[in-house]
């Protein structure tokens, strides 16, 4: 996906809505939570072009992704 595409997206949502991040495994969906967003000046797909990183991790996880025992079993 490209970014453009994600921005064209989102313009079409209410700006003051809460944003809601899903993972998916196993058919099963985990809540998570917004961590970083990084933009590099290369790495993309194609020679010189950069690209866009958004980070999630679990939602109620320290910043390294760590989580309580008794929610490690649902994942």
């Amino acid at each position: 996906m490209k970014v453009k595409e994600l921005i064209r997206r989102l313009k079409l949502c209410d700006q003051n809505s809460t944003m809601i991040f899903y993972f998916l495994k196993k058919a099963t969906l985990n809540n998570c939570e917004y961590e970083t967003l990084l933009e590099f000046d290369e790495g993309g797909l194609n020679k010189n072009q950069g690209r866009t990183e958004l980070t999630i991790k679990l939602e109620n996880s320290d910043e390294n992704g760590n989580i309580d025992r008794d929610y490690q079993t649902c994942i």
